[in-house]
């Protein structure tokens, strides 16, 4: 009769364990790719805010000098993300090819000016700050004016403000409730071991004792099932960049790393919480509440 007892204890706990490390893994790949996509997302408004241009008009009588000073006082300005400079010649052809006439032959010259485009950085797009750009930089030597569309800072941030607000929400929602999950998961597997943690506290081990090996096991499981998660989430990652010609950054798998990073650090620590809270809970409870 003992024989046949002896395999059970074995495929009693390495099944709760594994279900618990597959658990945590799909929960952790969902995170993962929600995160993922907030990120494709964010990316995606940035390219839309940055793509603001502001047009910076120079003097006909510009000096070389003053386009050098120019030039040099735009690098230096933290909210600038791209600068361009565009001759009056290249601006002349592009709007004649856009206009389907030589307009330099009608009026006998080139009524147009030499021109810095810049692009703000997105943390800069907003309309109050564009305002404050302009005021600067119409005061600089050698500029003749600065121009900007204020319905296409205006619209931009109206429009991309409720999408940045619901993907904050989305991703606070997405956390509770992975959570939840994975803390009713390692409950559950710490509950198949409720006897056990009673009776190592009825034969006098302290509770530093009995909750150590729980700990330590549940910070295997976390990084365990975090790197699970990240395997399958890289490879989907890179199908998708694959597929779609996805260019990316140096900086852009610098944030795919913190993500990865990130699903480690949360599977440990979540797993040692709900662990700690659950196996205190069973040294505390009463023994009739057991069963």
């Amino acid at each position: 009769m003992s024989e046949d007892l002896e395999p059970k204890i074995p495929k009693k706990r390495k099944p709760n364990f594994i279900y618990a490390i597959i658990s945590i893994a799909m929960i952790l790949f969902i995170i993962g790719l929600f995160s993922f996509g907030v990120f494709t997302v964010q990316k995606e408004i940035n390219k839309i805010k940055e793509g603001i241009e502001i047009d910076l008009n120079l003097k006909a009588d510009v000096s070389e000098e003053q386009k050098t000073a120019i030039a040099a006082y735009l690098k230096k300005q933290n909210y600038v993300s791209k600068i361009t400079f565009k001759s009056k010649d290249v601006a002349a052809e592009q709007f004649e090819r856009e206009l389907g006439q030589n307009f330099r032959e009608i009026l006998g010259e080139n009524p147009l000016y030499d021109a810095y485009i810049i692009n703000l950085k997105a943390d800069y797009s907003n309309p109050d700050f564009v305002k404050d750009v302009k005021s600067a930089l119409v005061g600089l030597s050698g500029v003749q004016e600065v121009f900007y569309s204020d319905m296409a800072v205006s619209t931009t941030g109206a429009t991309l403000k409720p999408i940045t607000v619901g993907i904050v929400i989305l991703s606070i929602i997405m956390l509770i409730v992975a959570f939840l999950i994975i803390d009713n998961t390692i409950r559950l597997m710490m509950y198949s071991q409720r006897f056990t943690i009673r009776s190592m506290q009825l034969i006098g081990a302290n509770e530093w004792f009995i909750i150590k090996p729980y700990i330590i096991k549940s910070i295997v499981s976390g990084v365990i099932s975090a790197m699970i998660a990240i395997v399958v989430l890289a490879g989907l990652i890179y199908l998708t960049i694959y597929k779609f010609s996805i260019e990316f950054t140096g900086q852009d798998f610098v944030t795919l790393s913190l993500i990865a990073v990130s699903l480690i650090i949360f599977g440990i620590l979540i797993s040692i919480t709900s662990t700690y809270l659950a196996v205190n809970k069973y040294l505390k409870i009463k023994l009739d509440e057991l069963y």
